[in-house]
């Protein structure tokens, strides 16, 4: 078979009792463009169809780092640890090299600048046994919460990977999820990147440690555009995390220009 034929290969698979079709795209280039390779995954709901770059990467579980503030959020909201995204969540001083974190944050800066400390605070108080119980609910990831409640999903073994994130997207996206509506619509406004006439853009950023001088980079989220939503998921590994912090963006919106979901006129 050659290049060509393979980079658009169609194949059918069947989930749920259900025909899903997956093209296999040739994204490379956007990703090479920045000296990174890595996978992208992108689900149509309206078209049960999915596209996809290195299929089998897809597959591969990565610690999920801050992509894992969606559902810490849901979590703190519905053990009433935050009441809404007014309350005031107090700093207490600490000097932290983010100078975004050094003052008082709510729900709503915790997320935008994946502030560690509120996430880690909320989390020791919600405790491992409530966050095993909602996490086996939501069917996300690998399930392994060892290791302390503040840290679990920043290193250990716990891991996700992007087609589980899209799973547990479009459960989230559908208040599929053992959480209330109220609790969903709230997480689902905080996690807006961008918002158009033409779409909007949401989703979460995270960066992960791999080893010492090695981090996967992460952009989990939705595209809503002509009343369509469109599920993605990317990850790559990279030696130079703060370089790589937009990237992750660039490679995302640089796809879905290829893809015709958003135009130049867009950027």
């Amino acid at each position: 078979m050659n290049r060509a034929v393979l980079l658009i290969t169609t194949f059918l698979v069947s989930l749920s009792a259900s025909s899903q079709k997956v093209t296999v795209r040739d994204f490379k280039p956007h990703f090479a463009k920045y000296g990174v390779d890595g996978c992208f995954v992108m689900f149509s709901q309206d078209g049960n169809e999915f596209v996809k770059y290195n299929p089998s990467l897809c597959d591969s579980g990565f610690i999920p780092a801050s992509t894992f503030k969606i559902p810490n959020s849901l979590i703190f909201l519905e053990e009433g640890l935050i009441k809404d995204t007014l309350q005031v969540i107090k700093w207490d001083g600490h000097k932290w090299p983010n100078e975004q974190w050094n003052r008082d944050q709510t729900l709503r800066t915790a997320i935008k600048y994946s502030c560690v400390w509120v996430y880690t605070g909320l989390a020791e108080k919600v405790g491992i046994d409530k966050y095993n119980r909602y996490i086996r609910s939501f069917d996300y990831g690998n399930k392994d919460l060892s290791g302390p409640p503040t840290r679990f999903w920043l290193n250990g073994p716990f891991r996700i990977s992007a087609n589980q994130q899209i799973d547990f997207l479009r459960r989230f996206y559908s208040y599929k999820l053992s959480v209330s509506k109220r609790s969903v619509d709230i997480v689902k406004d905080l996690i807006i990147i961008e918002q158009t006439d033409a779409y909007k853009l949401s989703g979460k950023t995270g960066g992960g440690v791999l080893s010492d001088n090695e981090y996967v980079m992460w952009l989990v989220g939705y595209l809503e555009k002509d009343n369509k939503t469109y599920f993605y998921a990317l990850n790559f590994r990279t030696h130079d995390f703060d370089r790589m912090i937009p990237v992750r963006y660039s490679i995302a919106k640089e796809i879905f220009r290829e893809l015709g979901l958003i135009s130049d006129m867009q950027k």
